[in-house]
């Protein structure tokens, strides 16, 4: 009998122990949660560079044709697999991989698309972000992680 008292004892202060150690209290560790709040909003509305959602987007396709030949042709795509690629005819550029994004990475900070941009305002930040004035083709396909997607075509 003395053992299961005994034992009995163990398990209610372990259950103490536990419980005391818990984040049961009205503002127990309030800062860490509000902080916590911030991040997932962040991750709501795009990510950011801390979750590796950096741009806010998982997809981004572009293509500007001038005088209906390739000019620009960029492709970010977030998979198991990531490859992205970065061609530019205008200053003959054509890379692949780790090259490619430091390329895409100055593009994406310049831009900064935003999932409430319209799509002639994504379209003039990326032609000034070129210097381009005039092409044939402009194509440009981004989906946001909030589930928001953005597609523009025009030809001219």
């Amino acid at each position: 009998m003395n053992k299961l008292a005994a034992m009995g004892s163990v398990v209610f202060a372990s259950i103490l122990f536990v419980s005391g150690c818990g984040n049961l209290g009205k503002d127990a560790n309030k800062e860490n949660r509000e902080e916590a709040d911030i991040v997932t909003n962040q991750q709501k509305e795009g990510g950011d560079r801390d979750t590796g959602d950096a741009y806010g987007f998982n997809n981004f396709e572009l293509e500007i044709d001038i005088d209906n030949k390739d000019a620009i042709d960029v492709e970010y795509k977030v998979e198991k697999e990531f490859n992205p690629e970065y061609q530019n005819k205008l200053t003959n550029i054509d890379l692949e991989g780790a090259d490619a994004m430091d390329e895409i990475n100055k593009m994406f900070d310049v831009v900064n698309l935003q999932h409430d941009m319209s799509a002639e305002e994504a379209r003039n930040k990326i032609l000034e972000y070129f210097q381009i004035d005039l092409y044939s083709k402009f194509k440009l396909d981004v989906d946001f992680d909030d589930g928001t997607k953005l597609n523009y075509e025009d030809k001219q």
